[in-house]
């Protein structure tokens, strides 16, 4: 009877192993940027406009710190950081960024210092645009409440951008109630409900898109969630994709370079008993084949709540937290 329970076991693994397949790449090597002295944070936004990116709000302190309101341009054609004009927002962290047409768009979030997610007080339904040619925000129009016992619509969401209409979806953390996929127009400053998304309700899942094929996955509703969906634009419908090769996920990061799609970092949540562990993988996914590479690893401890970047061939990774500490180092590496 052992023998027989020992080879499940281990059956069960290897084939846990081998949904994974060997990479037609070269592994990656991430190489460490030099960062100044006290920009470490997490839960930080970040978003990339004239091959310079902006890493904006996020904390410094535990998670029940105040957030901070600051935003730092970063030009990798000299590792340079420059400061740019204050969020004019409330402090938060968890805000979405996203970019059409050279401005940027950034929002929603909570306020970390309160430490309580579901209040009216902590979360935050404004929008803003910040326009770097004038180094200045714009007010835009503020997430349309769906319903009076919708209390807490914007934490702990993910976006994509489809040609001029940014989608959020991954609203509140109620009981995991939600699951609404809703898209802003930048050309005319609405806010438009779309179909549900079909799988099951999360929070802190992640998403990435290359301005034609969308993917979002990934994320928390009871257990960590390993599954990976594409969403179509043109015809608002989902298709559930190949599942990440690992037991789920959240707090990670998604992105996509040059048309192909990454997911990395991110919390293996263990309950109220136990913090779990953190990943410091890269794990790239085959659109075309429907497939996942494990690519490398960030060569420092897990994180989670960091943020992620892309600048021409170059992806970048970096800042977040481990179980201690928020971290201040950024990794550059071309997939």
């Amino acid at each position: 009877m052992s023998f027989r329970i020992t080879l499940f076991i281990f059956s069960t693994v290897f084939a846990s192993c081998i949904d994974t397949v060997d990479s037609p790449y070269p592994d990656i090597s991430p190489k460490s940027i030099q960062i100044p002295a006290n920009l470490e944070r997490a839960s930080a936004s970040s978003f990339v406009i004239n091959n310079k990116a902006y890493i904006a709000l996020g904390r410094q302190g535990a998670k029940n710190c105040v957030g901070l309101t600051d935003c730092w341009q970063f030009d990798p054609s000299d590792n340079s950081w420059l400061r740019k004009a204050e969020f004019p927002g409330k402090p938060r962290v968890g805000a979405i960024a996203e970019v059409v047409d050279g401005k940027a768009y950034l929002g929603f979030g909570y306020n970390s210092g309160i430490g309580i997610y579901l209040n009216d007080t902590t979360s935050f339904e404004d929008f803003w645009m910040y326009d770097p040619e004038n180094d200045k925000w714009s007010k835009k129009a503020d997430f349309p409440k769906k319903t009076p016992e919708l209390d807490s619509p914007v934490v702990s969401c993910s976006s994509f951008v489809y040609r001029q209409w940014i989608y959020v979806l991954g609203f509140g953390v109620d009981n995991y109630k939600f699951s609404d996929l809703w898209r802003y127009d930048t050309k005319n400053d609405i806010w438009e409900q779309m179909s549900d998304f079909p799988g099951k309700k999360r929070v802190v899942g992640v998403s990435c898109s290359d301005g034609d094929r969308c993917f979002y996955g990934t994320g928390y509703y009871g257990s960590n969630t390993n599954d990976w969906w594409e969403y179509f634009p043109t015809t608002d419908s989902w298709k559930e994709r190949k599942s990440m090769p690992d037991d789920g996920r959240v707090n990670g990061l998604a992105f996509s370079v040059k048309n192909r799609y990454f997911v990395a970092t991110g919390r293996r949540y263990g309950g109220t008993q136990t913090t779990g562990f953190l990943y410091n993988d890269i794990m790239e996914y085959d659109a075309i084949k429907d497939v996942w590479y494990k690519r490398g690893t960030i060569p420092t401890l897990g994180r989670e709540n960091a943020i992620a970047f892309v600048i021409g061939n170059n992806a970048f990774i970096g800042f977040g937290e481990t179980d201690k500490d928020r971290l201040n180092d950024l990794w550059k590496f071309e997939p």
